[in-house]
């Protein structure tokens, strides 16, 4: 009786001490991405653009029509390079998601395009790349020669080297802003990874992603930014590109631009 008694107790012992790491393990991630939140949450901003919209339809134009979009960013490197979801800030797709019959053509010029910092102002940008295929665009900051630009300070995301591969049930978290409506406050989302897709392009299904936002694992590996899944030219689900990806492309415009 007593060695069963010994026994119950040793057991659970054993279950209150490997809750307990549990317990701990499972706030390590919590405590990782309120440090990015603190850090790092300026790798996400606000872009804004002025558009002028022409359609043309079944041999008939509209008049243009100018629009001011907002969408969210992701800055990857000091200098101000911006990446964000395409779709956000070029209406085309979507426009011609809406057109039936086909034939319809969609002219999209841009008359003024900016990122806004947090402290209120607005620093003038170009658009340097529009990537249908991947829902990307990428623009950089303007040179002013009248201003100090040393004095603009811009925060990329923390970007890691070697990580392992996401899989199905993974916990991880994207940072990203608020509306002006709420005074584009710094926000922290917590998700899970749904499916991994590895063909013919890879891309990760995150739950609860706004598009342009970056995602970490829980170690605070950048994993990639919320794009819009285009299937014959419309977006479809929200889905997360991997981080070499969007590297990569970035890479292929900062050459193109020398």
């Amino acid at each position: 009786m007593k060695l069963r008694t010994i026994r119950l107790f040793a057991l659970l012992a054993f279950s209150l001490a490997a809750f307990s790491a549990l317990a701990k393990k499972g706030a390590d991630p919590i405590k990782t991405w309120r440090a990015l939140l603190k850090e790092r949450s300026e790798c996400v901003t606000w872009v804004s653009a002025t558009v002028k919209v022409e359609i043309s339809s079944g041999g008939r134009s509209y008049p243009p029509q100018e629009q001011k979009l907002e969408a969210l960013g992701t800055v990857l490197s000091k200098d101000g390079l911006v990446a964000l979801s395409l779709t956000k800030v070029d209406p085309t797709a979507s426009i011609l998601s809406r057109v039936r019959g086909g034939g319809a053509s969609v002219n999209v010029n841009y008359s003024e395009v900016n990122i806004l910092m947090q402290d209120g102002s607005e620093v003038p940008a170009k658009l340097l790349l529009k990537d249908s295929d991947l829902d990307l665009a990428f623009l950089l900051p303007l040179k002013d020669e009248n201003k100090n630009d040393e004095n603009i300070v811009f925060q990329p995301v923390p970007s890691s080297g070697k990580k392992p591969k996401p899989q199905p049930l993974d916990e991880v978290a994207s940072l990203g802003k608020l509306s002006r409506n709420l005074y584009r406050q710094s926000t922290l989302m917590r998700g899970w990874v749904n499916a991994v897709i590895e063909k013919p392009r890879e891309y990760y299904v995150i739950d609860r992603l706004s598009p342009g936002t970056p995602v970490f694992d829980a170690s605070g590996n950048w994993l990639g930014i919320g794009v819009y899944k285009m299937v014959s030219g419309k977006p479809t689900q929200i889905v997360t590109l991997p981080a070499e990806d969007v590297l990569e492309i970035a890479e292929q415009v900062r050459k193109r631009t020398k």
